[in-house]
């Protein structure tokens, strides 16, 4: 009966990982369309978190939230929720498009992992882009196996490596060769599932050992 205790009290304890991860090892780390606290931005704010790089035209990334037109009031985007929303190169959704200028787009943000767990860091998330979101890279490199995203479904992936100590970049490539555009990200930071293994019995060791007798 006490080793089943033990084992629910290491499970329940490992529950509350992740979000200790994201506190001990990721900062910066933020969803498209929020500000510091996370909560959404009005419509047509700036995104303090991501911006558009290596473009000649565009580098700014706006907030767009239902009420501010098509297509998001239309659901042919993904819907807003409490955790994130669109960005778009411009305020409002369309744009003017320049072909092989204004059709690719990259949306970059920053964020930081404490040295000596580089290794134990996972990204786990989803996004959703208009016309479609083609690629995403962590410090330069292409992470593998991530689906094409599109604008009406959100689209998961995972990174487990890559990561450095100190300052991360992580990027969106999207593509829309007419207007509108835009990129929806929620992404948050968790142990590697080896971590989390670890640590389980790690409790349950300490716990047995409580329980031992004198």
């Amino acid at each position: 009966m006490f080793l089943r205790h033990a084992l629910l009290l290491s499970a329940t304890l490992a529950l509350a990982v992740p979000a200790a991860a994201q506190t001990w090892h990721v900062t910066g780390l933020f969803n498209t369309g929020v500000n510091a606290a996370g909560a959404p931005l009005s419509g047509y704010a700036v995104d303090p978190h991501y911006a558009i790089v290596g473009n000649a035209v565009f580098s700014t990334a706006y907030a767009s939230r239902l009420g501010d037109g098509s297509p998001i009031d239309t659901a042919a985007w993904v819907p807003d929720t409490a955790l994130s929303s669109w960005i778009n190169p411009v305020i409002g959704t369309g744009f003017v498009d320049r072909a092989g200028v204004t059709d690719a787009l990259r949306y970059e943000t920053h964020f930081q992992v404490q040295a000596g767990f580089e290794t134990q860091v996972r990204l786990q998330g989803r996004w959703a882009a208009d016309d479609g979101g083609l690629r995403i890279w962590l410090n330069g490199v292409q992470v593998p196996g991530v689906p094409v995203a599109q604008a009406d479904s959100w689209h998961s992936f995972s990174i487990a490596s890559g990561f450095k100590a100190g300052d991360n970049v992580l990027a969106f490539d999207t593509l829309s060769t007419q207007s509108p555009t835009g990129l929806r990200v929620e992404v948050s930071a968790v142990p590697e599932p080896g971590t989390v293994s670890l640590w389980m019995a790690g409790a349950l060791l300490v716990t047995l050992r409580l329980r031992r007798p004198a």
